[in-house]
């Protein structure tokens, strides 16, 4: 399985490459930022999974995703957002419910997480 992970923070990316390496045998890309992501998934490489910060500078996450969705290639990958932000939050829940119609995001994980909370979203993401 292929996972793209996006975070401009390098220690939350190899505490999330880590975890996954850890537990599963997953094959694990890194980009630091949303124009890095941007690139990246629309190279050769499928990938199964992307695990998105939702806060970076430039791009950040919720501008990704709006640009996947216009991509018939990006848009068949699913999303699990990021985020140090409070999930339960006004203005979060309003962004996300921009995206709930296109079904690009699967799951949302708020930091900080546990490596268990994080296998079991991406399992439930791939279907594995």
């Amino acid at each position: 399985m292929n996972i793209l992970l996006v975070d401009n923070d390098i220690n939350t990316v190899e505490t999330l490459k880590a975890a996954l390496n850890a537990k599963e045998n997953y094959k694990i890309d890194i980009a630091y930022g949303g124009k890095q992501a941007l690139k990246k998934m629309k190279g050769d490489k499928l990938y199964d999974v992307l695990i998105l910060d939702i806060m970076m500078p430039e791009i950040n996450g919720m501008d990704i995703c709006q640009l996947m969705v216009k991509d018939k290639k990006l848009k068949k990958i699913p999303v699990l957002l990021i985020s140090a932000l409070p999930i339960s939050s006004k203005a979060f829940q309003d962004s996300l419910g921009k995206f709930d119609e296109l079904g690009i995001i699967k799951d949302v994980l708020e930091k900080p997480f546990s490596v268990e909370d994080l296998l079991v979203k991406v399992r439930t993401i791939v279907g594995g």
